[in-house]
């Protein structure tokens, strides 16, 4: 008997499952609509010009090969702490704050979630729905137990909700626009989480995962700067793939704020033997392309420049393909940002898309704007539309150059 065969097989994750079909698919009208890489209007895969200025720098100066310390570089991880928090909160908490780098987003999440399930002995985290399907992967991974609230529209309905958990859970939100649903919360919406948060003493953990991919770099980590003020703990787990386009460079932090400078220490030192055991230490090419953009001011405004083009581009986008899918927001409406535009299609329409059409998108309808171009946007919605309506839209694109 092969020990193999006491094999335990693990559900199959939708995004790993959705890529390989998406390769064996061999017509050339695909269209991958689950990624959020960023493509231009002639559909390749966009760089940022500042991120080509830095690595070219990088590139024909001195590079370095070398062990990095578990916890990353220090100059990434201090640019990345002033960016996620801000100068003023940095100087306000220096002591309690403590950063270190993560191999990518979801590198920084599985850290914040070992911490807090093992360090910290936290034993539920609260998980808003709609939301990114890894989030529920990773966490039981970690080990958790998993409650899910929804993030719909109305956050008085999520603080009902969390009115039920206990002292020390977790409760995971996302900062800036929320991935799938595009919805950034106002400061008001911010404080009355933090203040339910700290009656209650719940650790927030919040996944910033695209800053200034929403309203820009200072408003999409308002909700951050406000939970800092306002409750004692939380941990950030912050990407740098979509806002710097580094995606397979895996650069990512875990930011953790203390009540009091020792635990910030302990923190740092558990942190430190979470990854010594785990990946051993991080990789620095990406991570030396941010801290060179973060610490040096001509490319650091080249940057929030470039940042700025690709919000206008996906706001055009998002508001081509909702008029082209007859979604137009009547005025008063919640505004949307960000990559992502959530559709409310049936499981047999996302499946005739993907079987008739060659169109992909998540089982939950997320669409990612990051991939519709010029070229492609017309065609895409206009088969949308003929698997839900059984029709086709009048042409977006015709009646405004008309």
């Amino acid at each position: 008997m092969s020990i193999f065969e006491r094999m335990i097989c693990r559900e199959k994750d939708e995004m790993n499952c959705l890529n390989r079909s998406i390769r064996l698919d061999r017509r050339l009208s695909k269209c991958d609509l689950t990624s959020g890489v960023f493509h231009d209007e002639d559909g390749i895969p966009y760089i940022l010009p500042a991120v080509i200025e830095c690595r070219q720098r990088l590139l024909t100066g001195c590079l370095k090969s070398r062990y990095l310390a578990p916890e990353g570089m220090a100059d990434f991880n201090a640019a990345a702490t002033k960016l996620v928090f801000g100068s003023e909160l940095v100087d306000v908490f220096y002591a309690q704050l403590v950063t270190l780098q993560a191999p990518g987003g979801t590198g920084a999440l599985r850290l914040a979630f070992d911490f807090y399930a093992s360090s910290l002995q936290g034993k539920r985290l609260w998980i808003g729905t709609p939301g990114w399907s890894n989030h529920q992967q990773i966490a039981v991974a970690a080990g958790m137990n998993t409650v899910n609230f929804s993030q719909g529209l109305n956050v008085n309905e999520w603080l009902n909700e969390l009115e039920q958990a206990q002292p020390y859970d977790a409760v995971l939100l996302q900062a800036g626009a929320q991935n799938p649903t595009g919805v950034m919360l106002e400061a008001e919406d911010w404080n009355k989480i933090a203040e339910l948060c700290r009656r209650k003493q719940l650790l927030p953990i919040l996944d910033n995962a695209c800053q200034g991919g929403g309203k820009g770099v200072d408003k999409d980590a308002e909700g951050i700067r406000i939970m800092s003020l306002r409750c004692p703990e939380l941990i950030v787990a912050s990407s740098f793939s979509k806002n710097f386009t580094l995606y397979n460079e895996r650069v990512g932090a875990v930011s953790i704020k203390t009540s009091v400078p020792i635990f910030a220490n302990q923190a740092k030192e558990e942190l430190q033997t979470i990854i010594r055991t785990n990946y051993s230490s991080p990789a620095s090419f990406g991570a030396e392309i941010v801290a060179g953009i973060l610490n040096d001011p001509v490319l650091y405004q080249a940057w929030l420049s470039d940042l700025a083009k690709v919000r206008k581009t996906l706001a055009e986008r998002r508001n081509i393909v909702q008029s082209l899918l007859c979604r137009e927001s009547p005025k008063g409406t919640t505004p949307l940002y960000g990559l992502f535009l959530q559709l409310d299609l049936s499981p047999q329409v996302i499946f005739d898309l993907r079987e008739k059409e060659g169109i992909y998108l998540l089982n939950n309808g997320r669409l990612s704007l990051a991939a519709l171009c010029q070229q492609n946007i017309e065609d895409v919605a206009s088969k949308i539309n003929k698997w839900r309506f059984g029709r086709s839209p009048t042409p977006y694109l015709k009646q405004i150059n008309s």
